[in-house]
């Protein structure tokens, strides 16, 4: 319960960041399937540096193209927003622990391709992915 009380106060934390972090959210008949954040790095810029910080969808749901459909309609409204801004966004990271599946995910939907490994860092070692506009233009 101290956990969920946790993740709660740190969702709602950077939900009030907005519009250096941006969330949006999958819902049918009023139940939330997924969400999605990205948060803008290194302050606001011409070429925005963006972080797919965090991606989840329900179990229930998963398999489902539910959390490609998150990034792909998220990141176009991002998009959008950041060219009202008169910005492009330059560069997407994602990280995600080494052993974790959701690599070949990030590979696959954003072309992010592995920079690095940092060792031990959360639970375990965690891989840093890049995606740059080049990779990301067809989904923008």
């Amino acid at each position: 319960m101290r956990e969920f009380k946790l993740a709660k106060k740190w969702i709602t934390l950077r939900h009030s960041s907005f519009p250096a972090s941006q969330f949006f959210v999958v819902t049918s008949s009023k139940k939330i399937l997924g969400y999605i954040q990205w948060v803008e790095l290194g302050g606001f810029r011409k070429n925005a540096v963006l972080e797919l910080e965090q991606i989840a969808v329900s179990p229930e749901h998963q398999g489902k193209g539910i959390g490609e459909k998150l990034v792909r309609e998220s990141l176009k409204q991002v998009s959008s927003y950041l060219r009202n801004r008169k910005c492009a966004i330059k560069l997407i990271k994602v990280t995600t622990g080494t052993t974790n599946e959701a690599q070949k995910f990030y590979r696959r939907v954003l072309k992010a391709k592995p920079v690095a490994v940092i060792p031990d860092f959360f639970r375990s070692d965690e891989a840093i992915l890049i995606a740059r506009k080049r990779e990301i233009s067809d989904l923008i």
